[in-house]
């Protein structure tokens, strides 16, 4: 009887990640975030949409 071994369809990657360090990057991104959205609600109530500063 010669039974043959099967490959296993997934692969798996193990990596170390430091869980602190996404949450500091995700939470700085989302602070940036919040202040575009801050800025677009500013200039849509002062009536300057669409008018851009280069």
């Amino acid at each position: 009887m010669n039974i043959k071994q099967q490959r296993p369809n997934k692969a798996y990657i193990w990596a170390n990640i430091d869980f602190d360090k996404v949450k500091n990057r995700i939470d700085a991104v989302t602070c940036q975030i919040e202040r575009v959205i801050q800025k677009h609600h500013l200039l849509n109530q002062t009536g300057k949409l669409g008018k851009r500063n280069n």
